[in-house]
């Protein structure tokens, strides 16, 4: 199912400086967080989730975003909605774990094992 983000919805979309890209980079995230809308109620849900993901994806390449730069940028489209699937914060947490522990599980089976003998040999 295609991803629709009704900007059309936010609270500032009339403004001219409305910045579109910005907004739909909004709501993928919102997407991925498992968000429908943004509320005034949900904004710091919405910054926990996103603070989450972003620690347990942190690289050094990656920009670390402090609470209250999220919460700028998500409050500038409240009002915004996307027609993705709503999560509660259980169900977010446990599709996180799943995908580390997948991340972990294929990193594992994708290198060469050491046999027994080689790792004894190793630490001898």
């Amino acid at each position: 199912m295609p991803l629709y983000v009704y900007r059309d919805k936010c609270e500032n979309f009339k403004n001219k400086d409305f910045d579109h890209q910005e907004c739909d980079d909004v709501g993928i995230t919102m997407s991925g967080l498992g968000i429908k809308k943004i509320t005034e109620d949900n904004i710091d849900e919405l910054v926990f989730r996103f603070t989450f993901v972003q620690k347990i994806a942190y690289t050094r390449s990656s920009k670390l975003y402090s609470y209250n730069d999220m919460r700028d940028a998500f409050t500038k489209y409240l009002g915004l909605e996307v027609n993705c699937t709503k999560l509660t914060r259980h169900k977010f947490m446990v599709n996180c774990a799943r995908g580390l522990e997948r991340d972990i599980s294929w990193e594992m089976r994708s290198r060469p094992q050491k046999s027994l003998d080689q790792t004894k040999e190793a630490y001898a």
